[in-house]
C-alpha cells in the first residue's frame, strides 16, 4: 500500500505541469507499465475528478492519453483495459464486475476475476448472505444474463464438484466436502509415500487432500504436528523422488500456501501468503557499472524493461539490482552489459578527499563535472570517474579549491557555557557553522569573516552574567492586644549626651537585628516596634541575607522536629500498640523566594511563606504519643519593586484561646459548690506574621555593618533634624 501512495505521488508530481484551467480537459500523458489504479488515481487528478477503484482493479498497463475531455480518456482507457465504469452522485466507479439486477433475476460480466471477488460482489449486490469455505485461487470469465442467484453460484463453482451449495433461511453457504470415500480427493488408496535406510522419501499423489497427504507423511515419518490452517484444499500431481523428511514436507506446504515451525518433536504448520512463498524463487542479480552512469543506463533501457518492478539503480555506488526469475532479469542483464562498455579517450581516475566527506564533495560539483558521474568507492572518502585528460585537470583543480582544512576560530565564552550557547543562537550563525569542544566555555567558529564579526557581536549581547539579588528579609511575628495602646507621636530629643548613647538608648532593642528597620521604615515604626519587642509582643522569626542568582529559588527554613512512635490498633484487643516506626512533624518558618530581574532592572519575585505551629501540650510530650495538633499558615504571592525598595506582606492571623481560672484554696476545689469560689478569665490573643523584604541588584561588592557610622547616620538624620 505505500509503495502505491509512493508511486501515485510521484505520477502527481510529474503530471502537476499538465493541468489545463478547465478541470474536464486534458493534455497528452504517457504512461508506461504502470498500476491501473494509478493511473486511475493521476487521471483523477489532472481532471478535477473523484475516481472511485475497487479491490478487482489489479495489473499494469501502457496507455498514450491525447488531448481530449476527461470523461472521453476516462471512458477510452477502461474500455481497453476491459474495466466497467458507473457514474454516481458525481463520481466515477471503477471495476472488472459489472452487475445488474432485473427483480430475482442477475446479470453479470466479469473478465479475469478471482471467484472469491466475484461471490462477494454479487452478495453485496442482491443484498443475500453469502457464506463459502475457502474457495480456489482461480479467476474466471463470466457473461451471464437474467439468472438466479442460485444457479449462478452453480455456475460459478460448477469446475468445482467438491463444492456444494446449501441454502437455509435466506442464506447461501458454498460449502467444500473432501470424502474418503472411492474415486474422491480425499483418498489415498492410489497414493504412495515410501521411505528408504537412508531416510530419503518418495511422494507419489494423483490428487487427494492436503490434510490426509499431511496424515499420510506424518504417519510414514513417524512424527507429530498440529495443523492450524481450518480450511483444507485439494492438491494434484505430486511426484518427489528421494527427498529428506524436512525437504518433502516444505515442497508439500507450498502447493498449500502454508508454512511450518518446529518447536521440540512438533511441527506446527499454518497458512503463510502466496507471494512470500513465491519470493525465494526470485534470483537477485546485482551489476555494477564500470563505464557509464547508472541513471543513462536507466534512461537507455527499452519500454518494457525501463517499467519493470524487476529493476533497481544505486546511484551511490552505480549499480543495478535485479530481482524476478531467470527469464525475467535475462533480458534486462544482457542489454545492461551492451550499453557498459568503455568510451574512446576516457579512462576511470581515482580521487581522495581529505577534510569534506566525498558525499557532500559530489553535492557541490558544477554541472558539468557531475554529469561525468562521479561514483563513491564503498569504505573511503574518494570516488572514481571515467574522464579524459583535461576533464582530469577540471576534477583536481575543484578539489584543490573546496577541499580545504576549515581548522576553526576559537570563542572564549566568559559566563555562559556552550550548551546554553547552542540551545539559544542568534540568527547570525547556525548549529554546522559551531563546533563544540571538551571546555564547556570554549567553542569554535568555522563559518565566513564577515559573518564571524556579526556572530561576535551578538555573541557580546548573549554572553552576559546573570544579575544576583541580594535580599534582605525580616520576619516578625506580633501578639495583639486590646489594653495595650502604642503611641503614635513618639519623639527622640536631644539631651547633650553622646549621640552614639542616644541612639543606642532608643532603639537599644533594634540595634543587634541587621534588617535596617531605620532606614527602610522610618524612625516612628522603629520606635514602637523597639517598644513591642521589649514588652514581649513582638518577636523575630528570620532576621538574615540571601543571595541568589536571578531565576534561581531561594529557600530559607527555621523549623524545629518532634519526633513520636507511630501506633496501631490491636484487631483484637481494640487497644492501641506501637509499630515500632519512628515517624516526624515539623514546625516552624519555611520560606521561599524566586526573582527575576528585567531588563529594566525591575526585580519580579514569587515569594512562598509558611508558618506552622505545634499545639503547646505536645511541647512538653513524650516521643512515644501520637502526633499532636498542629496549625499552619500560608501565603503566596508575586510581587514587583525596584531594587533597594522594601516590600511587606502579612495578612497571617493566628487566634489563640487562653483561659486561666483562679479560685480560692480549698474552697475553690469542692466539687460543684467550689465553682462559686472561682475566677474564670478566658482571652483570645491574635498573632500576626509579617515579612520584610528589600531586594538589591547585587553587583559583586561585598557589605559589612559598621554600628557607629550607622548610629552616627541615623542621629544626623532623625536627632538634629528633628532638634
Amino acid at each position: 500500500m505505500l509503495k502505491m501512495l509512493k508511486r501515485v505521488l510521484i505520477l502527481s508530481i510529474f503530471l502537476a505541469g499538465f493541468h489545463p484551467l478547465d478541470a474536464q480537459a486534458l493534455k497528452s500523458m504517457d504512461f508506461r507499465n504502470q498500476n491501473i489504479a494509478d493511473i486511475l488515481m493521476v487521471l483523477a487528478d489532472a481532471g478535477g475528478q473523484s475516481i472511485i477503484v475497487d479491490e478487482t482493479v489489479i495489473g499494469t498497463a501502457t496507455f498514450h492519453f491525447s488531448d481530449s475531455a476527461f470523461e472521453e480518456a476516462l471512458y477510452r482507457f477502461t474500455d481497453a483495459c476491459n474495466l466497467f465504469t458507473e457514474k454516481r452522485n458525481n463520481a466515477y466507479y471503477i471495476s472488472k464486475i459489472q452487475i445488474q439486477r432485473n427483480n430475482d433475476l442477475i446479470s453479470i460480466q466479469a473478465d479475469s476475476v478471482d471467484i472469491e471477488m466475484i461471490v462477494k460482489a454479487i452478495g453485496r449486490n442482491a443484498g443475500q448472505t453469502i457464506l463459502y469455505d475457502q474457495l480456489p485461487r482461480a479467476t474466471i470469465n463470466l457473461n451471464s444474463e437474467n439468472t438466479s442467484l442460485p444457479n449462478l453460484l452453480e455456475i460459478i463453482i460448477k469446475k468445482y464438484p467438491e463444492y456444494s451449495i446449501v441454502e437455509e433461511n435466506s442464506a447461501y453457504y458454498l460449502k467444500r466436502t473432501v470424502e474418503v470415500s472411492s474415486g474422491t480427493p480425499g483418498r489415498l488408496s492410489n497414493s504412495s509415500i515410501t521411505v528408504t535406510a537412508n531416510e530419503l522419501y518418495t511422494m507419489n499423489v494423483q490428487r487427494a487432500s492436503f490434510s490426509a497427504i499431511l496424515t499420510l507423511l506424518f504417519r510414514t515419518g513417524k512424527r507429530e504436528y498440529s495443523l492450524l490452517q481450518r480450511i483444507d484444499s485439494t492438491l494434484d500431481n505430486l511426484y518427489f523422488q528421494e527427498k529428506p523428511f524436512d525437504e518433502l514436507l516444505r515442497l508439500v506446504l507450498e502447493q498449500a500456501n502454508c508454512d511450518y515451525v518446529q518447536a521440540g518433536n512438533i511441527y506446527y504448520i499454518f497458512e503463510v501468503q502466496r507471494r512470500d512463498i513465491i519470493k525465494k524463487l526470485k534470483n537477485v542479480i546485482v551489476i555494477q557499472l564500470r563505464n557509464i552512469p547508472v541513471e543513462n543506463a536507466v534512461a537507455l533501457l527499452p519500454n518494457e524493461y525501463s517499467g519493470s518492478s524487476f529493476l533497481k539503480a544505486d546511484k551511490n555506488t552505480n549499480s543495478v539490482y535485479l530481482t524476478g526469475s531467470t527469464e525475467e532479469i535475462t533480458p534486462i542483464a544482457a542489454f545492461l552489459e551492451m550499453l557498459d562498455v568503455p568510451a574512446e579517450g576516457k579512462f576511470f581516475t581515482r580521487f581522495e578527499i581529505q577534510y569534506l566527506a566525498v558525499k557532500d564533495f559530489i553535492g557541490l560539483l558544477p554541472q558539468d563535472l557531475a554529469a561525468a558521474g562521479p561514483r563513491i568507492i564503498p569504505d573511503s572518502n574518494a570516488f572514481v570517474v571515467q574522464t579524459t585528460v583535461e576533464m582530469s585537470k577540471q576534477f583536481e583543480e575543484y578539489i584543490n579549491l573546496i577541499d580545504r582544512r576549515n581548522a576553526g576560530f576559537p570563542i572564549q565564552l566568559r559566563y555562559i557555557k556552550s550548551d546554553e550557547l547552542m540551545q539559544y543562537l542568534p540568527p547570525s550563525v547556525s548549529k554546522e557553522e559551531l563546533a563544540l569542544s571538551s571546555d564547556p566555555t570554549l567553542v569554535f567558529y568555522r563559518g565566513t569573516e564577515e559573518k564571524q564579526k556579526q556572530f561576535l557581536e551578538h555573541l557580546n549581547l548573549i554572553d552576559q552574567p546573570k544579575p544576583q539579588i541580594r535580599y534582605q528579609l525580616l520576619v516578625m511575628q506580633y501578639q495583639r492586644s486590646d489594653n495595650i495602646n502604642w503611641s503614635k507621636s513618639l519623639k527622640i530629643e536631644q539631651s547633650g549626651a553622646n549621640p552614639g548613647n542616644i541612639i543606642t538608648g532608643t532603639f537599644s532593642n533594634l540595634v543587634n537585628i541587621n534588617f535596617d528597620i531605620i532606614t527602610e521604615f522610618g524612625y516612628q515604626m522603629a520606635l514602637q516596634l523597639n517598644l513591642q519587642i521589649g514588652e514581649d509582643k513582638a518577636k523575630v522569626l528570620a532576621d538574615t541575607t540571601l543571595n541568589g542568582i536571578s531565576g534561581q529559588d531561594i529557600k530559607f527554613e527555621n523549623t524545629s522536629t518532634f519526633r513520636y512512635r507511630d501506633t496501631a490498633i490491636n484487631p483484637d484487643t481494640g487497644t492501641p500498640v506501637y509499630t515500632g516506626v519512628t515517624r516526624e512533624i515539623n514546625s516552624g518558618l519555611r520560606l521561599s523566594i524566586n526573582g527575576w530581574v528585567s531588563g529594566d532592572g525591575m526585580i519580579t519575585m514569587n515569594v512562598n511563606a509558611t508558618v506552622s505551629k505545634q499545639d503547646e501540650s505536645g511541647a512538653n510530650a513524650s516521643a512515644t504519643t501520637n502526633p499532636p495538633p498542629t496549625s499552619e499558615r500560608v501565603v503566596n504571592t508575586q510581587v514587583r519593586t525596584k531594587s533597594g525598595t522594601p516590600i511587606v506582606i502579612g495578612g497571617l492571623l493566628q487566634v489563640d484561646r487562653v483561659e486561666s481560672i483562679k479560685k480560692i484554696p480549698l474552697l475553690g476545689s469542692i466539687p460543684l459548690i467550689g465553682k462559686l469560689f472561682q475566677d474564670i478569665d478566658i482571652q483570645d490573643n491574635t498573632t500576626e506574621m509579617v515579612i520584610y523584604i528589600v531586594p538589591f541588584v547585587h553587583h559583586g561588592e561585598t557589605f559589612s555593618t559598621d554600628y557607629v557610622k550607622k548610629n552616627e547616620y541615623y542621629y544626623q538624620k532623625y536627632v538634629l533634624r528633628d532638634g
